[in-house]
């Protein structure tokens, strides 16, 4: 099994597959890097690939993933953010708690480094993917 590599997705071309497999197919690029900027793949992932995405018929173009190959084969395949909330949690589905919550909990946040919405919650105040410390609320005028 390879190592974890960020994908932006560019293009959704088709769902389905071969037969009415359960894929999707797709045109992205490494994420955030310069060298493979112009290196666009297509990628084809089967549902039982995606962790943490109810459908896959809601992968979209904006979206950024994280796959883990088994040779040219997708093994898994996790949602990390996308271009709007709405896109993000249309994918994501409804949250399900395991239990009472202490508190608030934070599904998703907007890094405006990364110009994504981001799953899950920030890691001491940083963006999960890029590590930019986050805008907090801003201070009182007469602070």
């Amino acid at each position: 099994m390879s190592e974890a590599t960020r994908y932006l997705v560019h293009e959704v071309h088709n769902f389905g597959g071969f037969f009415a497999g359960d894929t999707v197919t797709l045109s992205a690029t490494r994420y955030r890097d310069a060298a493979a900027a112009d290196d666009e793949q297509t990628i084809t992932i089967d549902q039982q690939a995606l962790t943490n995405v109810r459908d896959r018929h809601t992968i979209c173009a904006g979206m950024l993933i994280e796959l883990t190959m088994a040779g040219d084969r997708v093994d898994r395949a996790e949602l990390l953010g996308a271009a709007t909330h709405a896109e993000l949690r249309a994918a994501l589905g409804a949250p399900a708690p395991a239990g009472p919550l202490d508190g608030p909990q934070i599904l998703s946040y907007r890094c405006p480094a990364c110009e994504l919405w981001v799953a899950g919650a920030p890691e001491a105040g940083r963006c999960r993917l890029c590590h930019e410390v986050l805008p907090g609320p801003a201070a009182p005028a007469d602070a």
